[in-house]
């Protein structure tokens, strides 16, 4: 008797250490259900997915965001030489972890996009491994995004990906992101 209440209260306790590993992601993500053909990768976060039953479909990863082409701000320098590098390595990144024609399974949340390789959740892997930063236009998922708030702390100390050699400008997308967010978020709640 005495045994079993031991291993019981031991697989409680790894149950609960699992539970708060970042690397168990996928439990806070709400289900995957489709599946699709990658068509065209246009940016890390955004993609054009072909399914049978819904044909065409576009895919703006959530809770991610990756450098655009676009990237302006008044309060932080980035040098449009900077932009460059980080989106041509940015996109390296993705073209190595995701193949055109090849079959993913993805699911949407207010019209972002979650995508599945394998196992994985590519919106975690692109933050994890530092390729992105992670934004909140859509904030109905806070777990999510509490979870990709983790990856990105460990990305950005141990120096992963864009951080090891733009983390300045990692800070400034990620503090614009912020700023817009916010302004976004103010402007819908008025309404």
């Amino acid at each position: 008797m005495q045994n079993q209440k031991l291993l019981k209260n031991l697989f409680v306790l790894l149950l609960g250490l699992c539970l708060a590993s970042p690397n168990l992601f996928a439990f806070a993500t709400p289900p995957i259900s489709r599946q699709a053909l990658m068509k065209h990768i246009f940016a890390p976060t955004l993609f054009s997915m072909y399914s049978k039953d819904y044909g065409m479909l576009y895919c703006q990863l959530y809770g991610v965001a990756g450098v655009s082409k676009s990237f302006k701000n008044d309060t932080c320098e980035v040098s449009a030489r900077a932009v460059k590098e980080m989106r041509h390595f940015a996109m390296q990144y993705t073209r190595n972890k995701v193949f055109l024609e090849q079959q993913y399974r993805l699911g949407y949340k207010s019209g972002w996009c979650f995508l599945q390789r394998g196992g994985n959740l590519f919106n975690a892997e692109l933050v994890r491994d530092g390729y992105a930063v992670v934004q909140y236009f859509d904030v109905t998922e806070s777990a999510v995004l509490a979870d990709l708030e983790v990856l990105e702390s460990i990305a950005k100390a141990e120096k992963r990906g864009l951080w090891k050699e733009w983390s300045k400008e990692m800070e400034c997308l990620k503090r614009t992101l912020q700023e817009i967010a916010k302004e976004t978020l103010s402007k819908d709640s008025d309404k």
